[in-house]
């Protein structure tokens, strides 16, 4: 697994993704998904996931792979986001910025699979799940099978931005990085609530759930 602070230092300081100080380092980082340039201003995040590059921002910049991307139309990207293995055409080999895959909860992936992925080494993992299955006991020992079986940095996207303080403890608690989060349906106040939350995070359990 790649350590966190290689994937921080992965960029050029100018590029800024995952650009910290030892002053403020947040336990959650936080990874907008946005199709208006403007939430790119009004939403202060880690990084964010866009389908085309403002390349003036101060951020870094990923994109999920559609079918017609080639290295070319990703050169000016700072991360991809894998989330469809068939629709990769091109030689992820040969692309040197960090790489991401999205997994799905409903997607069951066999002991072969998850083995393999994990020898790729990817620098992070973003796992995609309904809000309230994280509390299903049978749901979240499906979940944690995957994130034990892929050692990696674990992010979590759910289908809701409404999140409790006790909800970003406890996601905190399960071990995920970051969150990302779909600044498209997030209004200012319930996004500064979750960045408040996060803030108040208390070293509990960590990965050991």
């Amino acid at each position: 697994m790649k350590s966190l602070d290689k994937l921080l230092s992965s960029n050029s300081p100018e590029i800024g993704f995952f650009t910290q100080n030892s002053k403020s380092i947040n336990k959650l980082n936080i990874f907008g998904v946005t199709y208006l340039d403007s939430n790119e201003k009004n939403f202060d995040c880690d990084a964010y996931i866009v389908s085309k590059k403002n390349k003036k921002s101060p951020k870094s910049m990923g994109k999920y792979i559609e079918s017609n991307d080639t290295n070319k139309s990703i050169e000016g990207f700072d991360f991809i986001i894998l989330e469809n293995t068939k629709e990769i055409k091109f030689n992820l080999l040969s692309y040197e910025k960090p790489i991401s895959i999205q997994i799905n909860h409903d997607n069951h992936l066999s002991e072969l699979r998850l083995a393999t992925l994990d020898s790729f080494d990817f620098d992070f993992y973003i796992y995609k799940i309904e809000k309230d299955l994280i509390f299903n006991f049978e749901e979240l020992l499906k979940m944690k099978e995957v994130l034990n079986s892929i050692r990696s940095n674990w992010f979590i996207y759910l289908d809701t931005n409404n999140l409790t303080n006790e909800d970003i403890q406890y996601i905190y608690d399960l071990g995920f990085l970051g969150l990302i989060i779909n600044l498209d349906t997030l209004n200012i106040k319930d996004f500064n609530k979750i960045k408040a939350s996060i803030k108040k995070i208390e070293e509990k359990k960590n990965g050991k759930v």
